[in-house]
């Protein structure tokens, strides 16, 4: 956080929103650490009710402040001061009702996306593929380069305990090293999924990686990609905007989905996969934590990957257990409830550890 505040300061554009980053030159980087580093950046927890909230007020060596809020979302400032005087005010927003295309989605179910993704004219579909171009070149580029902790290569490692013949370990390393890639500094664009680039490898590398593996056609793989996003898409509309779940998991079962389909398997398959995801490892927090998502992202598959097997079986766990219910779409939505309710109070314990950590 005092990185991001010094980047701010020292290279912002008001008019770049998330982009930011990546206009940052080489010389640029050690400025910015100089002043992250120098005792004038200071950052502490908000008290507020807002999950998403930043207050920035900046003070010159004259005397004079600037100050400005977000909340909601990552680039909503609804209030911008000039020493006394205010700017913008356009009055601290509250939890938004939700979107319509947020309650359209809401409102349907994982038969309606299977058979959609299934029967839709394939032209109205082939979109899709940006993902595949887009995030399988990080999967390259993160077993070929070293990025973050490089989790991808030592999975792909034959030296390793794991076996890099088997279509699992490629799966999880290919999209590990996806991961990898991303969160280390690669300039190569991610194709996002609600708003996420690790939610958008992992629902898109794992299917790409076993349609190849298994010689699916270019159709399938299409449809597979498509049920796999849409699963997602309507997974996280049941999500907070900012949670302390690790999305990644929720990514990995829109890919399960996409697997069952290519596996020959039925909407059943895919609902049974997912009940078992939600009952195996649902409680993986996120932490912002960078390098080590890619660790995070190697879980979700490896726990997507078990659950597929065992659907494709006949098997998944009974709704007398714990979160799950009979109903895979109940199943979901409750798994919503979880991250909404149950996990609200991990955001502001995560940060007070961070906060008392000692550098």
């Amino acid at each position: 956080m005092p990185v991001a505040a010094a980047i701010g300061y020292l290279v912002g554009n008001p008019t770049a929103g998330l982009g930011v980053i990546s206009r940052v030159t080489a010389a640029q980087c050690d400025q910015v650490k100089k002043l992250a580093h120098s005792g004038k950046v200071r950052v502490t927890v908000a008290d507020v009710e807002e999950k998403l909230y930043v207050a920035v007020r900046v003070t010159t060596v004259t005397g004079h402040t600037a100050c400005a809020n977000i909340a909601c979302s990552h680039t909503n400032i609804y209030l911008v001061k000039h020493d006394d005087q205010v700017v913008i005010d356009r009055g601290k927003p509250t939890a938004a009702k939700p979107s319509s295309r947020l309650a359209f989605i809401r409102q349907t179910n994982l038969a309606d996306i299977w058979n959609f993704a299934t029967t839709a004219p394939l032209d109205q579909l082939e979109f899709i593929t940006v993902t595949k171009d887009y995030n399988m070149a990080l999967a390259r580029e993160g077993l070929n380069h070293q990025y973050g902790m490089g989790v991808g290569r030592a999975l792909n490692n034959p030296d390793g305990l794991g076996e890099t013949t088997t279509l699992t370990n490629q799966v999880v390393a290919q999209t590990a090293a996806a991961a990898d890639a991303r969160m280390g500094g690669s300039q190569l664009l991610a194709a996002t999924n609600s708003g996420s680039g690790n939610q958008g490898i992992t629902a898109t590398v794992p299917v790409c990686v076993v349609a190849d593996h298994w010689h699916s056609s270019p159709e399938q793989l299409v449809r597979a990609l498509t049920l796999s996003h849409l699963t997602l898409i309507y997974i996280h509309s049941f999500l907070p905007s900012l949670t302390a779940y690790c999305a990644t998991h929720a990514a990995a079962m829109g890919a399960a989905t996409g697997i069952c389909y290519l596996a020959g398997g039925s909407v059943a398959d895919a609902g049974r996969a997912i009940k078992i995801m939600v009952g195996d490892a649902n409680g993986m927090i996120c932490d912002g934590a960078g390098c080590s998502c890619a660790v995070k992202v190697s879980t979700s598959v490896q726990t997507m990957l078990k659950a597929v097997n065992m659907a494709l079986q006949g098997i998944t766990i009974p709704a007398t257990n714990g979160v799950v219910s009979e109903s895979v779409d109940d199943t979901i939505r409750d798994l919503g409830r979880l991250t909404s309710e149950g996990m609200a109070a991990t955001d502001s314990v995560i940060l007070k550890i961070m906060q008392a950590k000692k550098h």
